[in-house]
């Protein structure tokens, strides 16, 4: 494997052991905390956190716990000839190498010792992360064939090298000693950045600290965190890191700090207000949730009517769905009907809308149809089953047709054009053993499922539900 130059020297430079921090052991006696049983002997448990006996009723084995009134932990109940007994889990040290942050991954194995009836710890380091130089090293003790990980407790570390396996680490830490972190950042590009605000901020347990990193190399994440506004720190300083007034960095007037400060407001919510000039923030929210979160659907509705009009208007409908009110004003710009305020708002929504979808003709060009074909070859990779349902992409524009026929929805006049230049994708969920069947019409925007109705736009089944979610997660996103 060849290293890069850069990366030859940091190893060269690297000890293969580093000093352990000044209270590294009592960090590690407070993670252990959970890590304890009660041992039975007869009708008395025996604490190993505390070392209290207590009375308990409770019978012995996996899954079986008790609460310990000493210490108040709550722990699996085991015999008092309990031998080979085990936890493991894994905690982080951030150190400096040549002006490099090197976090460091430990593994702690608690042995359970019957002669003293206690836990024992067996702490090994073995794994070193290097964030600026982006490579991950392991050492000897450390061992992976596929997808298996182990760390060996047995032997001194006698190389690192970096870590070219087909998958990347899998473990993360339980949490990270921060003590020392300000002292270990000098020198780095990470050394003025607020790391420690920002961990104890999102809770120091299974926390992903390169994700932070990522995050805090952006000049506006220390400004950020120190403005108050932790949720624009902590998920979106690359969208803050322009210089200049506050109107110039926020899109805002700075009279509206002390609102989005007092509410932590996060990117969303800064969208609405940006948009409604409205400090309230349950009004916002509320806005928010009438597009399911969507934020670029609010945008482009924004751009027809008031936001706070529609969330109004929106109350007043039965089953409003954003996503139809767009369709809908589509419609009325395809038909070239002007959109007044009596359009705008219908009485009834939901018959508006279907009466926009019988005047639209769909283009029927050999461009079209091209395109509908070319996009199903492109999207037939995301193609999913479980025996139980399959799901598949529109294949070409008969297929869209024939879906909204059977559906009777507007997928074939609302979405064909959009599907065939790639706006959106459209797919077509179907029992397994009754494939040629309209089920549900599911349509996909950047990788995300925007809309998924049975026949007339009614909900989807919980089941149906979740093989459309773990469709998602299996194929979209790892796609």
């Amino acid at each position: 494997m060849y290293i890069r130059k850069e990366i030859r020297a940091f190893m060269e430079k690297m000890p293969k052991e580093m000093k352990m921090p000044k209270h590294w052991r009592k960090f590690v006696n407070e993670n252990d905390v959970e890590y304890n049983l009660l041992i039975k002997h007869g009708k008395e448990c025996e604490c190993t956190n505390c070392g209290k006996y207590f009375y308990s009723e409770q019978v012995e084995g996996n899954g079986c716990w008790d609460i310990c009134p000493f210490c108040g932990g709550q722990y699996d109940v085991r015999r008092s000839n309990l031998k080979n007994y085990f936890f493991l889990y894994d905690l982080a040290v951030v150190d400096n190498v040549d002006n490099k942050l090197v976090l460091r991954y430990f593994e702690v194995k608690r042995i359970y010792n019957q002669d003293k009836k206690r836990f024992d710890d067996n702490v090994v380091e073995y794994a070193r992360v290097v964030p600026e130089l982006d490579i991950e090293l392991v050492n000897d003790r450390f061992f992976k064939y596929m997808a298996t990980e182990r760390v060996y407790h047995t032997k001194k570390i006698r190389k690192w090298r970096v870590f070219n396996g087909m998958y990347g680490l899998g473990q993360y830490y339980k949490s990270i000693y921060l003590e020392n972190i300000d002292e270990k950042t000098k020198g780095t590009n990470f050394q003025y950045a607020p790391i420690v605000d920002a961990i104890m901020y999102l809770g120091n347990h299974k926390l992903d600290f390169l994700k932070v990193l990522e995050k805090a190399k952006y000049a506006s994440f220390e400004l950020l965190m120190k403005m108050g506004l932790y949720k624009l720190a902590t998920k979106y300083p690359e969208k803050f890191n322009e210089k200049g007034s506050f109107e110039k960095r926020f899109g805002i007037s700075k009279d509206y700090y002390k609102f989005m400060k007092n509410h932590n407001i996060d990117y969303d919510e800064l969208t609405i207000l940006k948009i409604t000039k409205r400090v309230n923030i349950a009004i916002i929210r509320d806005i928010l949730k009438m597009s399911d979160d969507d934020i670029e659907d609010l945008e482009v509705a924004s751009r027809y009517i008031d936001l706070i009009k529609l969330r109004e208007y929106s109350k007043k409908q039965k089953n409003f769905s954003l996503v139809n009110y767009l369709d809908y004003i589509r419609n009325l710009q395809k038909l070239d009907i002007p959109l007044t305020k009596r359009m705008l708002l219908p009485d009834d929504l939901t018959k508006a809308h279907d009466e926009s979808v019988k005047k639209v003709k769909v283009i029927n060009s050999n461009v079209i149809k091209e395109k509908i074909k070319q996009r199903y070859k492109e999207l037939e990779k995301n193609r999913y089953n479980d025996n139980v349902y399959i799901i598949r992409p529109a294949k070409n524009l008969k297929d869209i047709k024939d879906e909204s026929v059977q559906q009777d929805n507007c997928v074939y006049k609302n979405y064909s054009d959009k599907y065939a230049f790639g706006e959106t994708d459209i797919y077509f969920m179907r029992e397994a053993n009754n494939p040629k069947k309209s089920l549900v019409t599911v349509e996909v925007n950047k990788g995300r499922i925007r809309q998924k109705y049975q026949k007339r736009n009614h909900e989807v089944t919980k089941e149906q539900s979740q093989f459309l979610d773990s469709w998602e997660k299996k194929v979209l996103n790892a796609a």
